[in-house]
């Protein structure tokens, strides 16, 4: 019988082919597993630095919130030389973009119009700007800078009695005097200010307006990270918060007075008004009865 043309000896050298391949693409597997090991190996050992870049796109004018920026790390060797660190957020908070910015770019300080011209700047959509003399506050408004949160109590007469009663909670001092918050002028000498101006709400504006012409306003300083509601006060006036009851009313089950009509007391007190006319020809002929025994 005769053997096929393929021998032992070239079924030898195909699988020694086949080996050889399969032992190159091994190797060559393996390189490129370590080549991108030695890649993240890399990138992990390159200086980074946080960065505040832009949450989303941004249009120029926009306000720099906690919603607007975020914070990223960046490569030293990348980061702008003007670019602005998580610690420099407090000088843009609030403030407006000059120039829009696409998402992931970095905030620069060409960026950002840190100590606008303007108090509108300031203001919030929707909100409103509202001053108040110094002399018409208590408490530590003379303590007071921009940027701080107050709750503020008005003093007034309801019925008789002076009360007292919170009227808006965490209001946010925008300014004092002619002081925004970052400015380094316009408080008079000594430090001290004649005006707080105060961001509210329109229908909280309309209360402090109010509040200011009929009554008296004490400004009470709050801690930034605290968020609960002052306490309801159900009676502000002097006895009932220091636990003084009212005085009981009069008593009314004293002895009686009689009523005397003429020269003898009736036996029923006559109504109010003229009387029924069936009441007048009793009367009357009661009358002309009395009359006649006489």
């Amino acid at each position: 019988m005769r053997m096929p043309a393929f021998t032992m000896g070239s079924r030898g050298w195909m699988l020694a082919v086949a080996l050889a391949a399969g032992a190159a693409a091994a190797w060559l597997s393996q390189r490129h597993i370590q080549a991108r090991i030695d890649a993240i190996e890399a990138g992990a050992r390159t200086e980074t630095t946080p960065v505040l870049v832009a949450a989303a796109d941004l249009p120029a004018g926009s306000r720099l919130d906690a919603d607007a920026v975020a914070v990223r790390d960046m490569p030293v060797e990348w980061v702008p030389s003007a670019a602005l660190g998580p610690a420099r957020y407090a000088e843009i908070e609030s403030a407006r973009l000059a120039y829009p910015l696409r998402r992931g770019d970095p905030v620069l300080e060409v960026h950002v119009k840190t100590h606008p011209a303007f108090l509108s700047d300031r203001l919030a959509d929707g909100r409103r700007a509202v001053t108040v003399p110094v002399d018409e506050m208590g408490s530590v408004s003379g303590l007071l800078k921009p940027g701080d949160l107050i709750d503020l109590y008005v003093s007034f007469e309801h019925r008789g009695r002076r009360t007292t009663r919170p009227l808006l909670q965490s209001v946010r001092v925008l300014a004092t005097g002619q002081q925004l918050d970052g400015d380094a002028g316009g408080t008079a000498a000594g430090g001290g200010f004649s005006t707080l101006t105060l961001d509210a709400s329109p229908e909280d504006a309309v209360k402090l307006v109010a509040a200011r012409d009929g009554g008296t306003l004490t400004a009470m300083l709050r801690r930034p990270d605290d968020p609960r509601p002052a306490a309801a006060v159900p009676r502000g006036d002097l006895p009932g918060l220091l636990g003084m009851s009212d005085p009981p009313p009069p008593r009314s089950d004293g002895p009686r007075v009689s009523v005397i009509y003429g020269d003898r007391p009736p036996r029923v007190i006559p109504r109010l008004g003229p009387p029924p006319a069936a009441d007048v020809s009793t009367d009357d002929a009661a009358a002309a009865d009395g009359e006649a025994s006489r």
